[in-house]
């Protein structure tokens, strides 16, 4: 099996449920739960896998903190190698309060602090080197990194023959497409959410979407479209939908997203073509939405694919 390096976004998530509402100035409301989890598209992703079986090394910032500590212990229990996780001085670790509906819809509040000033020099070459699979989670959240290092890692990447794959994340800061541009020429799969896809391309048709990210230089494209699963398209004008699976009661979307990713990531590190590798995807994210937390629910790729067989997408 194929070894994946995952690189970018990490947070240490405080998650709070329900909240339906922010209370008024001055005033207290009590919620049933609040947890703290390890978060972030890599780190996600990153523990996913490892749960998945996997082999998957961690290549992040955090700060010289007890939230850093907190992520390095938390993510390495679930067997990911985090001898990639650089720790700073100067910064504080990523850290994001996530609030809950009661239908399990999320709002965040983010500090940007490590994953922001994470950039390609934190990452050591010969992680580069070892793996196989190059996937960077949380791009358009990586304020020193989206853009030309990023575009430098994925160059390097591809000089080694290794297989590329990017992700995004809500751009806080409205700038979009200008902040992964260089990469795109040099990604062989790109899975942006729909969101984040139309944001980016200025179209909210997943076909025309794809057309899009192929005309700027992506070889595949597969776009996460939420409850009805995905859209892939292999090459310009050829393009699949495979719905997600019918019958699982949303408690919590955390993570569904980087789920996907973990799934497809999956997928390409046993060599599936990419229908395969995406439907698994939104098996694994049908594993996720069922307890609240990121990665709380993910099992073994034998029983995911025990899944596979007893359950019918769409």
């Amino acid at each position: 099996m194929k070894k994946i390096l995952c690189i970018g976004s990490i947070t240490v998530d405080i998650m709070i449920r329900p909240v339906n509402e922010l209370p008024a100035p001055g005033t207290l409301v009590a919620v049933d739960s609040l947890s703290t989890h390890v978060g972030g598209c890599a780190s996600n992703a990153a523990a996913d896998l490892a749960k998945l079986g996997v082999p998957v090394v961690m290549s992040a910032l955090v700060g010289d903190d007890m939230m850093g500590d907190f992520f390095k212990k938390t993510i390495s229990s679930y067997g990911v190698d985090i001898k990639g996780v650089m720790t700073s001085k100067t910064v504080g670790t990523t850290v994001s309060t996530v609030l809950i509906s009661e239908d399990g819809e999320r709002s965040f509040l983010y500090n940007p602090a490590s994953a922001a000033a994470f950039t390609d020099t934190d990452i050591p070459d010969e992680l580069i080197q070892e793996c196989d699979i190059i996937f960077i989670g949380g791009a358009l959240l990586l304020t020193a990194f989206d853009g030309a290092p990023a575009a430098r890692v994925m160059k390097r990447a591809r000089e080694l023959g290794k297989i590329t794959v990017m992700d995004t994340a809500w751009d806080f800061a409205d700038i979009w497409l200008p902040k992964i541009r260089e990469t795109l020429p040099y990604l062989d799969y790109f899975i942006p959410s729909i969101e984040e896809a139309a944001k980016l391309t200025g179209e909210e048709d997943p076909e025309k979407i794809a057309d899009k990210l192929h005309d700027l230089g992506s070889t595949h494209i597969a776009v996460k479209v939420g409850k009805r699963g995905a859209m892939i398209s292999p090459v310009k004008g050829e393009y699949k939908y495979l719905p997600t699976y019918s019958g699982i009661k949303r408690v919590d979307t955390t993570g569904a997203g980087d789920s996907f990713c973990a799934g497809f990531l999956t997928g390409l590190a046993n060599d599936w073509d990419m229908e395969r590798s995406a439907q698994f995807g939104n098996a694994v994210a049908s594993h996720c939405i069922q307890p609240i937390g990121a990665t709380t629910a993910i099992p073994p790729m034998a029983d995911v694919l025990k899944f596979m067989e007893t359950h019918i997408p769409g």
